[in-house]
């Protein structure tokens, strides 16, 4: 018989705790779509608040 282990094509895939634990890609992608959502609004505010303020 063949030693399994060091077989070349035989794929290494972490196991359920590992996966568990590490963030999905999905996750990643919304994250860091409301983070520049929410830097953009922040931006528009205070460019809104300091035309106000110059126009008074």
């Amino acid at each position: 018989m063949e030693n399994h282990e060091n077989h070349p094509i035989q794929a290494n895939r972490p196991t359920a705790e590992t996966a568990a634990k590490q963030p999905e890609r999905g996750q990643i992608v919304v994250t860091l779509i409301v983070t520049v959502a929410a830097i953009a609004f922040l931006l528009y505010v205070t460019i809104l608040v300091y035309g106000l303020m110059y126009r008074i």
